[in-house]
């Protein structure tokens, strides 16, 4: 009789421990409506459209997505892959020499892997989130802070929005020139996107 009792109990205990572990969901890139590169020179702008990327986030103890259950401690991980050759600008010229730039052949992939998410602020019905990420391109990593705009879509998908500024010279990048030094391009650049991530 005492022996059941103790089956008993340590089976309620683990079915109770079993619950309360948090279950992780994976979410994979599925939509992109817009995803680039956008720079500036003396003469004119230019913009790289990003035509390859995949992206993994995984969510934690997160099982019926709401705005209301993306939490700072739900964000388990998030990494995104950009591959270099998959970058496309309105020239062939441009788009060689900013994939020569990007260090292609060496370092084919531009990646972000999420650190950490500082605050986030929920605003009509959707949430403005603080992020510190890790930045990798032409080989050299930079730590940003990003401001993105998340909202959940009705069916289950949930979709960030936003722009990045960057410097080319954070990733040890001279900004281009062409025609003997008479075309400069900017320093600064933006990253701009708007992706939906589905399970």
């Amino acid at each position: 009789m005492y022996s059941k009792k103790i089956i008993t109990t340590i089976t309620v205990l683990l079915f109770v421990f079993s619950s309360a572990v948090a279950q992780d969901v994976t979410y994979t890139l599925a939509d992109v409506s817009e995803f680039k590169i956008d720079g500036d020179s003396n003469i004119r702008t230019w913009a790289g459209d990003i035509n390859e990327a995949d992206a993994t986030l995984v969510l934690t103890g997160v099982d019926n997505l709401t705005i209301e259950s993306l939490t700072p401690e739900a964000f388990k991980s998030l990494h995104i892959n950009i591959a270099v050759s998959g970058i496309e600008t309105d020239t062939d010229r441009l788009t060689t020499n900013l994939r020569n730039y990007l260090k292609k052949d060496e370092h084919p992939y531009i990646t972000f892997n999420l650190k950490e998410i500082t605050q986030i602020e929920k605003v009509n019905g959707k949430a403005n989130i603080t992020a510190k990420g890790t930045i990798n391109a032409a080989g050299v990593e930079n730590i940003v802070t990003m401001n993105v705009e998340a909202s959940v879509q009705n069916d289950g998908k949930i979709r960030f929005v936003g722009t990045q500024d960057l410097l080319m010279t954070s990733f040890n990048i001279d900004p281009p020139t062409a025609l003997f030094g008479t075309v400069r391009a900017h320093d600064e650049i933006q990253i701009i996107f708007d992706v939906t991530f589905a399970r």
